[in-house]
């Protein structure tokens, strides 16, 4: 997966002015993926994925997955948290494409998975 939907420091600019949260002071995109773009943006003490929803999703199938995200993360499953903009909505829009920011979860890909990785 490329990344598809370019932003700039203007794009990061409106992002930080969307939220309430300390503000983004650099972006890089994430290669990896299926077919969203992908960015890790980080600020002086945090780091959350900026997701831009490239195509064959509904609006409403996004706001579904934020909030079951949110959910299972209130109850302790490992998932990113979808952060809520200033109007308490988890999409904004980047480029006229419906996009979210999630936190930031360590560790690093699995190539191959297990049936305990599933469990």
């Amino acid at each position: 997966m490329a990344v598809y939907t370019k932003i700039s420091r203007k794009d990061i600019t409106l992002i930080n002015k969307k939220f309430s949260v300390e503000n983004f002071i650099s972006f890089k995109g994430i290669k990896q993926g299926i077919e969203n773009t992908n960015y890790l943006l980080k600020s002086k003490n945090n780091k959350v994925i900026l997701t831009s929803f490239e195509k064959r999703v509904l609006k409403k199938e996004i706001t579904f997955c934020m909030k079951l995200m949110d959910q299972l993360n209130s109850i302790g499953i490992n998932c990113p948290k979808p952060l809520k903009n200033n109007n308490g909505k988890y999409l904004i829009k980047i480029k006229n494409k419906a996009a979210c920011i999630v936190s930031f979860l360590t560790g690093k890909e699995k190539k191959e998975l297990s049936l305990r990785n599933c469990y």
